[in-house]
């Protein structure tokens, strides 16, 4: 037990010894073994402590400098006359520092801060790692009259230089700055790189402060070379709180230089004219992405509001008349981090490298703008003759420059993309800004002419909008399964469709009898004109972009199913027909019930016809049109609901059979489409649609 008591003892009384050492040692030699940024307290309370050290190139070698934060925790204020720095080369070579705005670091309060900035012109090849710095409070009772209270010294390599993807607080008057790089575009021409950088800064504190007449440098391995504003009211702009800014930098480098270990150097110009220096702001890690070259898909490119990346999506032919309308789908993405305004561009198409084909720009409606990292696309169309083929297709994109069109970019796809398909029964769905849609085929009827046939196509375009809104103009072909096209004529409506509801489209085409429809497709595209896409159901189209292909279904021919003849957005249950003969009088007596889909905004009423025919040798004997909640002169208006109505009128021909047909019909373009047909026999008892008859 005395033995463990007197080991115990022991230990305590050299941990107590080693305390004590180390207490004695002292503070400048503490601080010279600490980290380069660590606080050095000047007393228990208050501290100083480096916050950035830099060196850059200059007209008489190179300037260093040197910010210091000077915290007062004591609860009287510090004098700032009784403190300097000193800086030395490792060699022994003594520098004179500089306080910037000397006049002004007098005091530090109790409870603040300020910042004290030194620099010192120093040789072309001093690095950081040569000098030892030392932070001295003047003392007239120590030899030599001052004391070293922190002593600093830098590792091999030691820089201030923001990584790639950091950012740095700058101090401007009392407010603070974050700065970051956001990006670096780089084109190369024959002598040169071009530079288009960005740099973006935010006001973090609470009123905003103009940003300084900095100066900007990117740094190489081979010396600075000096970036100008592309905008050049970015010398003065004013950064306003929590708004983020971007400013965009541009210059031309030798592509000699390496491209590795790029810095963005910004330095701002202090003292009197005649003898001003420029201290670094800030240095920041630079990406290096170069342009991809011409004769690929995807550019970045650079103008005064900022940097976007196109690609050319798709390459397409589409059947106009006897050319080919070339659609090419852009894409465009906003690569700052800022809001920023579609570019006005305009595209030029160059086949096989000498075949130029001027395009129009066909922007999506509502695009005015791209949100950080945001795209849209943009369609440019020019015209071909149809049996041209190309081996190289190529786009050049432009921008008005002043008066000026300048290429912005240049990209490629020479193979032709396929028209996009929807097979028979399933909804193309539209996402497009400004033509949010779903649309559906419902139904194919032939309409049996004299030489032609009308054949029809009836469609289902529900808007996905959030606003009501004129669905698209429609144009195109049909296509058979032989390679040829049939002008599509389409009819519809300049109806609001509210969003979640629908109109009912009828796109039809004289058909030659002998034309087969297995395999006829439908090739439709939102309408254009010389002033792009065109709104509602007036324009006369000059071609189309986003062709669709539809699939047809086969044509119903069941004629026996009188309780769902399909009309627009109306069913039509026909429950009720009697008729019988009274001399040259026929007496009638029809009902029917009526509903309506009102999720149909809009349709064109088709003409419905009833007529008792003798079909062997072709004799009308009676006919009446139908109005479907309308007026027609000489028709039956049939309400929402249940209908009838007894009716007494001369028979067209007098002539008497011992069977009839009631046909009903639908009429589209002057040609007429059987919907029901149904034998019967004049009686004043018998319902021929009850179903038992």
């Amino acid at each position: 037990m005395r033995k463990s008591f007197k080991r115990t003892t022991m230990l305590v009384s050299l941990f107590v010894a080693f305390v004590m050492l180390l207490s004695a040692i002292p503070v400048s030699f503490a601080a010279s073994s600490s980290s380069v940024n660590k606080k050095v307290y000047v007393t228990k309370a208050s501290y100083v402590q480096l916050t950035d050290a830099s060196i850059v190139p200059s007209a008489n070698g190179a300037t260093a400098s040197f910010t210091f934060e000077f915290y007062n925790g004591d609860s009287s204020s510090i004098n700032l006359v009784d403190y300097w720095a000193r800086l030395k080369s490792k060699s022994g070579t003594k520098y004179t520092l500089t306080l910037l705005d000397k006049a002004n670091k007098k005091m530090v309060s109790p409870k603040s801060s300020t910042t004290l900035t030194f620099y010192s012109a120093v040789g072309p090849k001093v690095t950081l790692d040569q000098l030892i710095l030392n932070f001295v409070k003047f003392d007239f009772s120590v030899s030599g009259y001052e004391k070293t209270i922190g002593s600093f010294t830098f590792p091999a390599g030691y820089n201030n230089d923001i990584k790639l993807g950091g950012y740095k607080t700058v101090k401007i008057g009392s407010s603070n700055v974050n700065m970051r790089v956001d990006q670096n575009t780089v084109s190369k021409t024959k002598d040169y790189y071009n530079v288009n950088l960005s740099f973006v800064a935010r006001n973090t504190s609470q009123i905003g402060v103009a940003i300084p007449e900095y100066n900007y440098y990117l740094k190489t391995s081979s010396g600075l070379y000096k970036l100008k504003l592309k905008n050049t009211a970015d010398s003065n702009l004013t950064l306003e709180p929590a708004v983020l800014n971007s400013i965009r930098l541009t210059g031309s480098i030798p592509n000699t230089v390496k491209t590795t270990g790029w810095k963005l150097v910004i330095t701002q110009k202090v003292g009197a004219d005649s003898s001003q220096v420029e201290l670094p702001v800030a240095s920041f890690m630079v990406p290096f992405s170069l342009d991809t070259t011409p004769g690929t898909a995807k550019q970045a490119f650079t103008d005064e509001k900022g940097t976007y990346e196109v690609e050319l999506q798709s390459v397409q032919r589409m059947p106009w008349g006897n050319d080919d309308n070339v659609i090419a789908k852009l894409s465009i993405k906003n690569k700052e981090s800022v809001y920023l305004p579609l570019p006005e561009l305009t595209g030029t198409m160059l086949l096989d490298e000498n075949i130029t084909i001027n395009g129009q720009t066909i922007k999506n409606t509502g695009d005015i703008g791209l949100a950080p990292g945001a795209s849209t696309t943009i369609s440019f169309i020019g015209k071909l003759p149809y049996g041209y083929n190309w081996k190289k297709f190529e786009l050049q994109l432009n921008e008005k420059s002043g008066t000026e069109d300048v290429q912005v970019a240049e990209v490629t796809k020479s193979a032709i993309t396929g028209i996009y398909s929807v097979d028979a029964g399933k909804v193309y769905t539209q996402k497009s800004l400004g033509s949010e849609m779903s649309v559906k085929v419902t139904d194919v009827r032939t309409y049996k002419g004299d030489t032609t046939d009308t054949y029809a196509v009836f469609m289902d375009v529900m808007n996905n909008q959030t606003r009501s809104k004129v669905m698209p103009q429609w144009t195109g072909y049909f296509k058979s399964a032989a390679g040829n096209y049939y002008e599509a004529t389409i009819q519809k409506t300049a109806t609001s469709i509210t969003p979640g509801n629908k109109e009912q489209i009828i796109v039809y085409t004289q058909l030659p009898s002998n034309v087969s429809r297995d395999g006829l497709q439908l090739l439709l595209g939102e309408a254009i004109d010389a002033n792009g896409l065109i709104k509602g159901a007036t324009g006369t189209p000059t071609g189309y972009i986003r062709g669709v292909l539809f699939g047809l279904p086969a044509e119903n021919t069941d004629l026996t199913n009188n309780h769902a003849i399909k009309v627009g957005p109306y069913n039509i249950d026909f429950n009720y027909f009697n008729v019988f003969a009274d001399g040259e009088t026929l007496e009638l007596d029809i009902g029917s019930k009526v509903q309506r889909d009102y999720s149909y905004d809009g349709f064109t009423q088709s003409k419905l016809t009833m007529e008792l025919e003798y079909e062997p040798a072709g004799d009308v004997l009676w006919t009446k049109t139908i109005s479907l909640e309308g007026k027609a002169d000489n028709s039956l208006t049939w309400k929402i609901g249940d209908n009838y109505n007894s009716l007494s009128e001369k028979m067209e021909t007098n002539k008497y059979w011992s069977s009839y047909t009631l046909n009903v019909y639908e009429t589209v373009n002057g040609s007429k489409k059987k919907l029901f047909s149904k034998e019967i026999q004049f009686s004043s008892l018998i319902n021929w649609l009850d179903g038992e008859h």
